[in-house]
């Protein structure tokens, strides 16, 4: 019962983490910053940190193999 346990958590682990480094979440996460900028919620400043941390979101997730 122990093993099936820590099991189960690996496995939602794992999927959390594929949905996090996944590029269509990426997407829609930039694509909401944009909107955010668009209509000035956020700066261009602002914009661009949440752009760098996105796309270097993206690059880990290729290192682990994430593709859609």
């Amino acid at each position: 019962m122990f093993g099936f346990s820590i099991w189960a958590i690996r496995q939602v682990i794992e999927h959390a983490e594929e949905e996090y480094f996944s590029p269509e979440a990426i997407r829609r996460e930039l694509s909401q910053r944009q909107y955010m900028l668009e209509n000035k919620e956020i700066t261009l400043e602002e914009y661009r940190e949440h752009e760098m941390r996105l796309f270097a979101r993206l690059m880990e997730g290729q290192e682990r193999g994430i593709e859609e």
